[in-house]
């Protein structure tokens, strides 16, 4: 098995859009640019590591950091850092980096990407017992003799001194090998319903494979030029940023699009890795934003007048479930987004700029104008809309989806938001 090969998801396509260039109003659209969105195959920035969904490209991020010629002892700034690729592409630039997310997959990929370590990490072999208290998460998927091995990898490389490049070799190994887990929709994975359906693996497959795969990521690590600048990475929650108060001097972020896509289920089997199952323990689930769960608190909420509009719509609509369910789900991603951008707010510096990538998208026939809920929540925030660039979509995960596709939808967008703080 070529795990290389395998466990490439596939990422939404995007063009410019027709129409004038560099327009400083919203809605207004551009032609020529290059688009922010990571490309199926793309290698730059190590994007290859590990197929981590969504994102932005790594020279995109790179080329709109050096757009504002940043002094060495700046800080970027990414509250939803995902695999890091705004991290990455600041230390390749000699900038002093931070990167946020709440989900430990993302930031153990982030951290392999960001390593500062100039030196090939070793290749390593298991030497633990395997012991695991509790039920072992990985089980989902494999048998019990096969999760042991995977188990004793895993405490091997938590051991380690340079874990993060081997956990992402075993990322890679379960997920190729769990790959009839997969449905059409690439952002959900399902579980073993017997023992029959659990993979067996031998115990020599498993260390050929894992063996391979950290080769691999060793090879890879070697074709990224870095710098020494410090690059924090950090498993918090957007909402209770632990930085002080105007420390950071540039935000180049992409929150979770309100698509309701459930992060803790897409990475079930990484987190598993982890020691984490989310099928038994949701507090995770819970804890990520755009998650499908919703939670049992919610406080009182004000907001724009796209958002609230959104709200409105979805309340009214006829659908089974929109003025219940769906709608506290929409309120939740408000939540969210809205106490994230106070705490970006707090901690950018009063001379900060922001660029957000989100995508517009539907909740059944019903636009969700995600820029300009942004632009409106930034704006009440005391930052300026600067300009925007939509590009567009070509191809919506909500096309999987058959009961979606009963509702009649129009193009949609991802834009580039460009914000600076108000005086």
């Amino acid at each position: 098995m070529d795990v290389r090969a395998e466990g490439q998801e596939a990422h939404y396509v995007q063009e410019p859009i027709p129409g004038e260039a560099d327009l400083d109003v919203p809605g207004r659209l551009v032609r020529g640019a290059l688009t922010p969105k990571r490309p199926a195959t793309e290698t730059a920035g190590m994007a290859d590591a590990f197929p981590y969904y969504a994102g932005f490209s790594f020279e995109w991020a790179r080329g709109k950091i050096s757009e504002h010629h940043l002094s060495s002892d700046a800080v970027v700034l990414d509250p939803w850092n995902g695999s890091g690729t705004t991290t990455l592409a600041a230390n390749s630039l000699g900038l002093r980096s931070i990167g946020i997310d709440r989900n430990p997959v993302a930031n153990t990929v982030a951290r392999l990407r960001c390593s500062g370590n100039p030196d090939t990490p070793p290749i390593l072999t298991p030497n633990s017992s395997g012991a695991y208290e509790g039920s072992e998460p990985l089980e989902s998927w494999f048998n019990p003799r096969t999760a042991k091995r995977f188990r004793e990898w895993a405490q091997t490389f938590s051991a380690a001194s340079a874990s993060s490049a081997g956990t992402v070799a075993l990322f890679r190994v379960v997920r190729a090998t769990t790959k009839s887990f997969e449905g059409s929709n690439p952002t959900w994975v399902k579980r073993a319903k017997s023992d029959a359906e659990r993979i067996d693996i031998g115990r020599s497959e498993i260390d050929e494979l894992i063996v391979r795969e950290q080769r691999f990521l060793a090879e890879r690590l070697g074709s990224v030029s870095r710098t020494t600048a410090p690059s924090g990475i950090l498993t918090a929650d957007s909402a209770y940023l632990p930085l002080a108060d105007q420390s950071v001097d540039l935000v180049l972020t992409s929150p979770p699009y309100l698509t309701r896509i459930d992060y803790a289920i897409a990475y079930a089997r990484e987190l598993a890795v982890l020691g984490i199952d989310i099928f038994a323990e949701k507090d995770l689930r819970y804890a990520l934003m755009g998650t499908t769960l919703t939670r049992t608190q919610q406080p009182a909420l004000s907001l724009g007048s796209a958002a609230t509009e959104l709200l409105a719509k979805v309340a009214r609509h006829d659908s089974k479930a929109s003025s219940g369910y769906y709608l506290k789900q929409v309120q939740q991603y408000m939540r969210d987004l809205s106490s994230g951008m106070d705490e970006v707010s707090r901690v950018a510096k009063s001379t900060a700029e922001m660029h957000l990538v989100v995508q517009d998208s539907y909740y059944k026939d019903i636009p969700v104008p995600l820029a300009q809920m942004c632009i409106e929540e930034a704006e009440r925030r005391s930052w300026r809309f600067v300009k925007s660039k939509p590009y567009a979509v070509r191809r919506l995960l909500t096309s999987l989806n058959r009961s979606a596709q009963a509702y009649k939808k129009g193009e949609v967008s991802e834009t580039v938001i460009t914000f600076r703080r108000t005086q």
